[in-house]
Parts: C-alpha cells; sequence; structure tokens
C-alpha cells in the first residue's frame, strides 16, 4: 500500500478511535461520496459484513441520512432521530427495521464538505450493547465536526471526476472496460454493475480480471487506490 494510502488509513483509524471513546459508539464507517452522490472507498470499524453488503446492494435507498437528502440542507451532523426530516414516513420505517435487525438502536452521521458538496462523511452507530447517547453525546459529536473536518481536509485530495476519467484513460481500458472501472469506484458491487450496463455478472467478472491485470493491482481496493494516485 502507498505511503499516502497508509496515512490516510492511519487517520481514518484514529478518527474511529476518537469516536468511539468519546461518543461511545461501537460501530463506524468512514466513506467518500463521488459527484453523483454515490457512496464508495468504506472503511468500518466492528461492522458486519452483511450490513454492509445489504446496505450497498439495496439499502442505501431507504437510508433517511444518506447524502442526496442531506446534500442540499446545511446541517453537518444528521440524526437518526430527525430522519423524517430528510425522507418520506415510509422509507423511514424501512430503514429503522433494517438497522433493528442488525441490532442498531441510533445513528448519526457527520458530513463533510468542499465547496459547498459532500466529498466524505462518517456513519456512527449505537447497538444494543452501548450506552443510550444523550442530547450531551450528540452536541460533542457536533463539535467534533470542526475538528474532523479540518484535519480531514489534509489527508484527502478531491478527486473530481474529469481528473479521474482522465486517470481511466492513462491506464489503457477498453471503453466497456472503464463503464466497469467507474462503477467499481463508485462502491457498486458486481450485480449492480451487471444491472445497470445490462450484461451477465460473469462478464463484469472477466472485465474485472482484465482491469486488475492491466493495472497491476489484485483487488477493488487496490483499483481505486491505483486511480486515486493517477488523478
Amino acid at each position: 500500500m502507498p505511503f499516502a494510502e497508509v496515512n490516510k488509513r492511519g487517520f481514518v483509524d484514529q478518527t474511529f478511535q476518537l469516536l468511539a471513546g468519546t461518543l461511545g459508539a461501537s460501530r463506524l464507517a468512514f466513506y467518500s461520496v463521488d459527484e453523483s452522490d454515490n457512496l464508495y472507498n468504506f472503511v468500518c470499524r466492528r461492522m458486519p459484513s452483511e450490513f454492509l453488503k445489504a446496505y450497498i446492494r439495496e439499502m442505501h435507498a431507504f437510508d433517511p441520512l444518506h447524502v442526496r437528502h442531506a446534500a442540499h440542507k446545511p446541517d453537518t451532523v444528521v440524526r437518526m432521530d430527525y430522519a423524517d426530516r430528510y425522507a418520506p414516513p415510509g422509507s423511514v420505517g424501512i430503514y429503522r427495521d433494517f438497522l433493528g435487525a442488525f441490532e442498531v438502536r441510533n445513528t448519526i452521521d457527520l458530513l463533510f464538505r468542499r465547496d459547498e458538496r459532500i466529498y466524505a462523511g462518517i456513519s456512527v452507530m449505537w447497538t444494543r450493547d452501548d450506552d443510550t447517547p444523550t442530547s450531551d453525546v450528540f452536541d460533542l459529536a457536533e463539535k467534533l465536526h470542526g475538528y474532523i473536518d479540518y484535519n480531514l481536509r489534509g489527508q484527502f485530495r478531491e478527486s473530481k471526476p474529469e481528473a479521474r476519467r482522465a486517470a481511466m484513460a492513462t491506464l489503457h481500458l477498453t471503453p466497456r472496460e472503464a463503464e466497469v472501472a467507474e462503477l467499481l469506484c463508485c462502491g457498486r458491487t458486481n450485480a449492480d454493475i451487471a444491472d445497470f450496463l445490462q450484461i451477465g455478472v460473469s462478464t463484469v467478472k472477466t472485465h474485472l480480471i482484465h482491469i486488475f491485470d492491466k493495472t497491476g493491482v489484485e483487488n477493488r481496493s487496490g483499483f481505486v487506490s491505483r486511480v486515486m494516485q493517477l488523478s
């Protein structure tokens, strides 16, 4: 892993320790946000893999705290307690049931903006084994946001879509491989990519093999890191 990527992961891990220690939440997830408000590059702490898979595949569409709902509001910390401010009651109910199935009793998202666009966020989740968060805890989250925001800007460069596409071009991908790679960078699963491009999952897997071979990486995270280095 390149030195810059090690630094970024180290920053995220330190931020997780800070939030877990001060807010008393056991599950956390850092994510990047692309220009279409898709979440990608998840880094998680004590997050069940099945939760993340279900979220990426379908449940993100019901998440009232997703950036697509908060993008046009000034809030820096969005709370599940106020979910009805961001999404219809039907979606909120479905998502609350999803959280409950994984023993999550409450959650907030810290949202980070640059040039008025959300480019990253951190989900903070309290499970049934955690102490119930109080108003003081939520106030502390608001205060910590400014500190994290300041330091986050120094760790993560903005990756504009034009820069990412230019990076793709340097990798000599075919047009179809570039389409698959773009969706991969947005955090889409193989099934999602297949549905979007109207091709088979086996075809997606073949494209990924060629993409990884051309870029000299072994997996999805390695490819995303490679593109970020070039963009």
